[in-house]
């Protein structure tokens, strides 16, 4: 009986150690996505194009007063590893609120997105772009992107900033 109550308490004290390590790897990440964030705001010579793949806002009606702005990131010309992508609505971005996240890719998650070009395989984790939305009663907004990879070996980080305005979409 000591025995098994002994396995027990191994068992539940392993189980309590690896519950720590995934609150402090999420905690970790939630700290790169603060990190970046503020970094988004703080940049000031915001890019509207890419020379490395084709980024663009578009904004779509949802009803009236209710617009849906997606940031589209595809057609990579060279190849990205371990992308991450940030997006913030400039106008409701000048404090960091917790309670609200943005939408991002590859920040939060365990997996490495990569984009390469002419090259898809959701298996391995090559993607073809990202799509990044978010829904708003302003019109129109500036979004700040973010995007962030790596070169095929890890050993060089890129990171750009983008400032972006969608045409609102006439009413026809």
């Amino acid at each position: 009986m000591a025995k098994k109550l002994l396995v027990i308490m191994m068992v539940l004290v392993m189980l309590a150690g690896c519950k720590k390590d995934t609150r402090m790897i999420d905690e970790e990440k939630y700290n790169a996505y603060l990190t970046y964030y503020q970094a988004l705001l703080d940049y000031e010579n915001k890019l509207e194009t890419s020379r490395y793949y084709n980024i663009e806002l578009v904004c779509n009606t949802l009803g009236e007063n209710r617009y849906r702005y997606d940031v589209i990131i595809n057609d990579p010309k060279i190849a990205m590893y371990d992308v991450q992508v940030l997006m913030v609505a400039e106008n409701v971005a000048g404090v960091i609120n917790k309670d609200v996240m943005m939408p991002s890719e590859g920040i939060f998650s365990d997996v490495e997105y990569n984009m390469i070009p002419y090259q898809v395989d959701y298996e391995k984790n090559y993607v073809s772009g990202f799509d990044l939305s978010l829904v708003s009663d302003e019109s129109p907004i500036h979004v700040a992107v973010m995007v962030a990879w790596k070169d095929k070996n890890k050993n060089n980080s890129y990171r750009e900033y983008f400032s972006l305005v969608a045409a609102v979409p006439s009413e026809n």
